[in-house]
């Protein structure tokens, strides 16, 4: 069994990307459990809203304030896991039925919308990840930049 990130980047690679110059946030929600939470809200708020403007405005996009031509979204959050499997000679797979392992961690899920003036949904980034309660900053602007890999950046123009 394998630990680590997910991502699944979902977007119409027929569309025009390049219409889009503004961008604002919309909706937002941690949906941790309260008493679960290892880390501030507002924090992760943050965390999420600085990793997506700098990948946007890499893009040359412009956060306002309304009547944006993307509206940003996005849903985070973690829950207890535990995994069990057993273990081979040396701690190595494939094992026998006499070695187990219980390994309890966090899984962490973040969904980043992006829709146009016409609500469609135009760009979706879906990952989950193992984490730690320390690293979330790190693990998040990684999430966000590799989600937002294959959105165009502008294209140079060139000088006559």
């Amino acid at each position: 069994m394998s630990f680590g990130q997910e991502l699944k980047v979902e977007f119409d690679k027929n569309r025009d990307f390049s219409q889009y110059k503004t961008y604002r946030f919309g909706e937002g929600e941690i949906i941790t459990p309260k008493d679960q939470q290892q880390t501030n809200e507002a924090d992760i708020e943050k965390w999420i809203r600085n990793a997506i403007s700098r990948e946007l405005e890499l893009r040359e996009l412009v956060l306002v304030d309304s009547a944006a031509d993307l509206v940003v979204s996005y849903v985070a959050g973690s829950l207890a896991r535990s995994a069990a499997g057993d273990l081979g000679p040396m701690g190595l797979t494939p094992g026998s039925m006499d070695r187990t392992y219980i390994r309890d961690y966090r899984q962490g899920s973040l969904i980043i919308d992006l829709n146009d003036k016409s609500k469609l949904l135009v760009w979706r980034i879906n990952a989950t990840s193992d984490m730690s309660a320390t690293g979330g900053e790190r693990m998040i602007g990684q999430i966000v930049e590799k989600g937002f890999r294959k959105y165009p950046k502008p294209s140079k123009k060139k000088k006559k």
